[in-house]
């Protein structure tokens, strides 16, 4: 039996890697003593292809130097040396030329393009989301219907292109409400906007109707806020920081994204296990915490020792709920802390072997997970 230092013994020897893992970082701010059930959280935000742009509404490139390279923007006009590039490129300065890292679709930034926007000279729809995450989504166009002539559309109908007899103009299927005869549609280029009286139809699916109006609702660039330690790998061609990761120092007086190079990898932090996770169809593994942050000296503060459960692995711990527990009860996790017969959460993370049959702090049971 071996002593980890805490109020737990583990049996059948020292776990194996897959079952134990030290000095994990805990959520700031949290604390996670012993007994803590809890899970990995990645800190690496999907990839991008952009790591900064400074303003979309710019129509003449700036004049810069050696110093300015990796500025970025989205081009609105193709005045000076962006005579060669189309509205809607993202073009970065390399520190002697201008270089497209982006090319627009349809003279817009392609749908679902992601850049951090830097501080200081932030302009246009980036003004106010200085280092944030932005990520675009392009206009879109709701059609509302009359009530005559509508036809439901199915959950197959999405995707599927919409045609506006009437005026000709198309796009695809992004959503529907039947109820109240709508259909959202991402036009196929931003002259097709459909009209009043067109008469719709889902091509090769079943949604059907005739316009009454149609709406155009903009393109956005809607904003993530960043966390310290959060992570970007940039993708993409031709840019400053292509293949590079840059992760983000809340630490700085007003945040920073520092270039880590090409092989860190993404922090990833622990914190307590809920029972929102039992919705997650592929929740993230659970832990038991065997020696919590309150366990450390100052230096160490953020740190704890965790068991994997799931592993087989037998462990004997605290409980002052030992009296209410007998061989073979399932114990569940809502909020990090272990409960009898879910209490109302769905988290099983073990099953007791045995109880000394003790309220309060005296109590013990020992549990397989």
């Amino acid at each position: 039996m071996s002593n980890l230092i805490s109020i737990f013994d583990t049996w059948r020897g020292w776990p194996d890697a897959s079952a134990l893992a030290v000095n994990f970082k805990a959520a700031a701010g949290v604390s996670l003593p012993a007994g803590t059930v809890v899970t990995q959280q990645g800190l690496q935000i999907a990839s991008a292809k952009v790591l900064k742009a400074m303003d979309n509404d710019r129509v003449t490139a700036p004049t810069l130097t050696a110093g300015n390279a990796g500025q970025a923007y989205v081009v609105a006009g193709v005045g000076g040396a962006w005579s060669t590039f189309a509205i809607g490129d993202i073009v970065e300065w390399s520190g002697t030329a201008w270089v497209k890292i982006v090319t627009q679709v349809e003279a817009e930034v392609p749908n679902g393009t992601r850049v951090v926007v830097t501080g200081g000279t932030a302009a246009g729809s980036f003004t106010g989301h200085e280092e944030k995450v932005l990520q675009y989504t392009k206009k879109a166009i709701t059609l509302t219907c009359v009530a005559g002539g509508w036809v439901n559309c199915v959950a197959g109908d999405i995707g599927k292109p919409v045609v506006g007899t009437g005026s000709g103009d198309t796009g695809t299927l992004v959503s529907y409400t039947n109820g109240s005869y709508i259909m959202v549609v991402d036009p196929t280029t931003p002259a097709d906007v459909f009209a009043h009286d067109d008469v719709l139809a889902v091509t090769g699916g079943t949604g059907a109707g005739v316009v009454d109006t149609a709406v155009a609702s903009g393109a956005t660039w809607a904003a993530t806020v960043p966390v310290n330690n959060q992570q970007l790998t940039i993708n993409g061609v031709g840019g400053l920081y292509v293949g590079k990761q840059v992760q983000y120092q809340g630490t700085h007086p007003a945040g920073a994204w520092i270039v880590l190079g090409t092989t860190a990898e993404a922090t990833t932090f622990v914190d307590k296990l809920t029972s929102a996770a039992a919705a997650n169809a592929a929740p993230d593994s659970a832990w038991m915490v065997i020696e919590g942050n309150d366990q450390f000296d100052g230096v160490f503060t953020s740190s704890v020792t965790a068991v994997k459960l799931g592993t087989g692995v037998v462990i004997k711990l605290a409980s002052t709920i030992a009296n209410t527990l007998v061989p073979g009860d399932f114990l569940y996790a809502n909020a990090g802390v272990l409960a009898k017969n879910g209490s109302g959460t769905y988290n099983s993370v073990a099953q007791v072997l045995e109880s000394n049959n003790t309220s309060g702090a005296t109590g013990f049971i020992v549990i397989v997970a």
